[in-house]
């Protein structure tokens, strides 16, 4: 006797599960966008998103670290104070391969020890030994925690872009994703107030961990470029009918009855809460990134990214708005608040 589910079954099944996904962005306002095709007729188009600007190469931004020698001849440092352990990390295999986060780690963490060196008695000649290095180690901390936000692959990753978008009403990732970006903002002004003890205790791995597991910001990205190219694209074919002229005469009152169906219960109660969601979002995440990259030369790409589909986004939802407003005001469709 054989087992199993004959394959006209199985793919029956697959396919009902996949039909079963929840929709993202682009698929609440294409479903909107036919049920408008359907009631006034308008053209079905396929929206594009026009594809960002690439981002500079790591190569092209990768910033050299000086190349600081620290002769250890004497013997407290070498044995009391610890700078022996960490520049033997720094000379050894692993140490010569630092990926960008490793390598800002390791810069704070030495610091730290210079830090916590200068505060032992300690020889005039080896005190201002250690505070030389201490002040170009400073210089390279600082290149280093640029070559980390300019360079490491996680964080380019979220400024690439998704293939994928984010699903109304669901919110997962978005406290972790800015919490971690919190995170490495405080450990810019960690670096900026010198206050290496402190900076070397953040956890840049675990903030990159949160963004690459969640993507969110990447998906955040993508649902604001579709969905300020979606807006572009369909507005002129809606804009260009007149409110009035679907109630001529006391005409089309089915067709008006489909429409306010279509305003409550498509526009309302999926499009604009979803859009809501996102301007949500971007507001409380845009600021975060604005103030990590404002003075590097990811800058300008980010804006591109984050700012300006928000901005645009908000324009066209106002055109789009309005012209509910206005069939509510020249026809009897009687559209609920929120219009």
């Amino acid at each position: 006797m054989k087992y199993g589910m004959p394959v006209s079954i199985l793919m029956g099944v697959l396919l009902a599960l996949s039909g079963c996904a929840e929709p993202d962005s682009k698929a609440t306002l294409t479903d909107y966008q036919q049920r408008l095709n359907r009631v006034l007729q308008l053209e079905n188009i396929s929206v594009q998103a026009v594809s960002p600007d690439t981002l500079p190469r790591p190569s092209e931004l990768k910033q050299p670290l000086p190349d600081i020698r620290m002769d250890l001849t004497d013997a407290w440092a070498s044995r009391e104070c610890g700078l022996d352990q960490l520049v033997g990390e720094r000379n050894s295999g692993l140490g010569r391969v630092f990926q960008p986060s490793k390598q800002l780690n390791y810069e704070l963490r030495l610091l730290a020890r210079l830090q916590h060196c200068q505060e032992q008695q300690l020889s005039e000649t080896l005190q201002q030994q250690i505070s030389d290095w201490r002040a170009q180690k400073e210089q390279s901390a600082v290149l280093a925690y640029h070559n980390m936000l300019l360079t490491d692959d996680t964080l380019r990753q979220q400024w690439h872009s998704s293939s994928k978008r984010l699903i109304p009403a669901q919110t997962n990732g978005f406290i972790e994703s800015t919490g971690a970006l919190k995170n490495l903002l405080n450990l810019q002004q960690h670096i900026h107030a010198k206050a290496w003890q402190h900076a070397a205790e953040v956890d840049i791995e675990q903030s990159l961990a949160i963004l690459h597991q969640h993507d969110f910001l990447a998906r955040l990205q993508n649902s604001l470029r579709f969905s300020a190219a979606w807006f572009e694209q369909v507005n002129p074919q809606l804009l260009a009918i007149a409110p009035a002229s679907l109630c001529q005469n006391g005409r089309n009152t089915q067709q008006l009855t489909i429409l306010s169906t279509v305003f409550s219960k498509f526009f309302i109660a999926n499009v604009q809460a979803h859009l809501a969601e996102l301007r949500r979002f971007n507001d409380e995440s845009w600021p975060l990134i604005a103030q990590l990259y404002r003075d590097t030369p990811l800058f300008p790409a980010l804006k591109q990214r984050y700012q300006q589909p928000a901005a645009q986004l908000q324009q066209q939802l106002i055109l789009h708005v309005n012209w509910w407003q206005q069939l509510n005001k020249q026809c009897p469709v009687n559209l609920t608040p929120g219009a």
